[in-house]
């Protein structure tokens, strides 16, 4: 059986990240587990961007009552006010769904959030900006 959630740090050209790979249905508290999961690296704490990979991850579920449970779980991490957060997804479909969650209480937890439809966009936006 496959686990439902997988992290990594990642440096590529001198830029660091944290990668989350998400896989069957997404829901508040798969995101939360996969919060307390991203806890385990001290960079997370402090800002770190974070991809979270959900190409392979199942968005039926994801109404917004998840995205409340998934807020909740953000308040939790004061650390990560401001920070960036990409989403990367299998298709046009999730990307209607990823633009509600990127404005989705955005003034109860302000997060830099952005979905993407290819890898190296998505990297690139991560990075714009990193180390000023």
């Amino acid at each position: 059986m496959k686990r439902v959630i997988e992290t990594n740090l990642i440096y590529r050209n001198g830029f660091h990240f944290l990668t989350i790979k998400v896989r069957g249905v997404l829901t508040g508290a798969v995101v939360g587990a996969g919060m307390e999961a991203l806890d385990e690296y001290e960079e997370y704490a402090a800002g770190i961007p974070v991809l979270w990979d959900l190409q392979e991850a199942d968005l039926s579920q994801y109404t917004t009552a998840e995205m409340e449970i998934t807020n909740r779980f953000l308040q939790n991490h004061p650390g990560r006010r401001n920070a960036k957060s990409a989403s990367l997804l299998p298709d046009r479909g999730a990307m209607l769904l990823a633009r509600l969650w990127s404005v989705y209480g955005v003034d109860q937890v302000p997060l830099q959030r952005e979905a993407f439809l290819n890898l190296e966009d998505a990297l690139e936006w991560l990075a714009a900006d990193a180390g000023e």
